[in-house]
């Protein structure tokens, strides 16, 4: 592999401490809530603890969708720190911290020392990690099993035994775990044929095909990843033009933040030429090991690239995957580069991270200014105090609510009618509405949506009153009389 040549420990020492006061500082930013499942995940994890994976209400449904493999890793986090929620985000940041250092590793296996800090720089700076920094969502376990997948590939003697575990325990993590292991098998297949490839894509999904007979034998659904992708070919009807646009913008901002679209894309397109020079060199060192990488990370990054166009819906977290398959070939390229301009290649990599750079310090200097632990505290803690133990919630946050009120909460149901809605309501011993937005007046609705019936009909009137109000957290709290 590449030679290496050490930084200086004090520069070392120092690198690694700013990355880690801009991921610590960005995370206040984020309290629990910020994300649209990351209560659900936590609360999944709490009833791990209990010997269940059901939907955390009183119907206690099973689910297949989230994957386990978050709530198998937070289950014991979660009971020890609830409800210290806070505290939580130590080991998002952890996921985070393994991410780089296992960047920095595989950078180094494949381009020596100075490709091992530029591979470790672009993933700390990355604005789409520090934006989720300290979050709890699988995606940033998932990258760091990823990149610990591909660093056991590049060894000169892959252990095929670790590689199947990681790989199997990524697939029960996102459903682009998938993805991952047909890019490892590719690599492995290179290497050792097509039979090894065969086995230890088998053996790697495994695992996930148990937990999707699981699921289908309890749901008839095999998963709701499954399900939300039907939903979205059905309601979202785009061009496939449209749709690869929408990635690009999206990988965009995930590595170069707010940049303007023209400069967006001029800087996509650099970069996609610097990962072809990066694998140009590696599968030139015509070594076997490299050369399986290259190939892996060139299947994986086409896969993520026609997974996410056929999903046609797009979050920043989804550019995160792409960095792991990105990040070696662009340590390869840097240290082509350097060998040749050091002066050159330095400033190209300063160039290249400075936007998403200056994205991320933003992040962190909001949540220096405004550090948050939880979305509406406030709220929760009426709950806990008021609320009986037996008696349920409604609102259109439940897994929160259900978290940090500790109380059985659920999504408002559908109705023909308001009178329907709340007979509804009785008979599952709903008590209590939770109402994001003070300004509602009452008005007859006959939708059969339930947010527009939750919108028509949580409403101070009667059989439903007043019992908790909230300026700052913008909060009502109804009663059901």
């Amino acid at each position: 592999m590449a030679k290496t040549r050490r930084f200086a420990p004090a520069l070392a020492a120092a690198a690694v401490a700013g990355a880690a006061a801009l991921h610590v500082a960005a995370s206040l930013r984020a309290p629990l809530g910020a994300a649209t499942d990351d209560a659900l995940h936590l609360l999944l994890a709490r009833n791990l603890l209990s010997g269940g994976y059901a939907v955390p209400d009183a119907a206690g449904i099973p689910v297949g969708d989230p994957l386990p493999g978050f709530a198998l890793i937070m289950a014991l986090p979660v009971g020890l720190l609830a409800p210290h929620w806070g505290l939580l985000r130590g080991a998002a940041l952890l996921a985070s911290a393994a991410l780089v250092f296992l960047a920095w590793r595989l950078g180094r296996r494949l381009a020596g020392e100075p490709g091992a800090w530029a591979a470790a720089f672009l993933a700390a700076a990355n604005p789409a990690l520090v934006g989720w920094a300290g979050v709890s969502l699988p995606d940033v376990p998932f990258l760091a099993a990823s990149a610990g997948g591909f660093l056991l590939l590049s060894r000169d003697v892959p252990p095929l035994l670790e590689l199947t575990a990681l790989a199997a325990f990524a697939a029960l993590l996102r459903p682009q775990g998938v993805v991952l292991a047909i890019a490892l098998a590719a690599g492995l297949g290179f290497r050792g044929g097509i039979r090894r490839a065969g086995a230890f894509l088998t053996a790697a999904l495994f695992p996930l095909v148990l937990w999707l007979l699981r699921s289908l034998d309890l749901n008839a659904v095999a998963a709701g990843t499954v399900d939300n992708w039907r939903l979205l070919q059905s309601l979202v009807d785009t061009s496939l033009l449209f749709r690869v646009a929408t990635l690009v913008a999206g990988l965009g901002r995930g590595f170069f933040g707010a940049l303007p679209p023209p400069l967006a894309l001029a800087a996509l397109a650099v970069a996609a030429a610097a990962a072809f020079d990066g694998a140009r060199r590696l599968w030139r060192a015509r070594l076997p090991a490299a050369r399986s990488v290259v190939l892996a990370c060139a299947v994986y990054g086409a896969g993520l690239a026609v997974l996410h166009v056929s999903w046609r819906s797009w979050e920043s977290r989804y550019a995160l995957a792409f960095l792991v398959p990105a990040l070696p070939l662009w340590a390869a390229a840097f240290a082509g580069l350097r060998e040749k301009k050091r002066a050159a290649a330095l400033a190209v990599l300063l160039l290249a991270a400075a936007p998403g750079l200056r994205r991320a310090v933003a992040f962190a200097r909001e949540g220096l200014a405004s550090p948050s632990t939880e979305q509406w505290p406030l709220a929760a803690a009426w709950i806990r105090e008021n609320v009986p133990n037996e008696a349920a919630v409604i609102s259109t946050e439940p897994s929160l609510f259900s978290l940090t009120a500790d109380r059985r909460v659920y999504y408002p149901p559908s109705a023909l009618t308001r009178e329907s809605w709340i007979a509804g309501l009785r008979d599952g011993r709903v008590r209590y509405i939770v109402v994001h937005g003070g300004a509602l007046s009452p008005m007859p609705g006959v939708s059969r949506d339930p947010l527009a019936d939750f919108n028509d009909w949580a409403v101070p009137s009667p059989p439903l009153s007043l019992a908790y109000s909230d300026d700052p957290e913008n909060i009502l709290i109804l009663r059901l009389d």
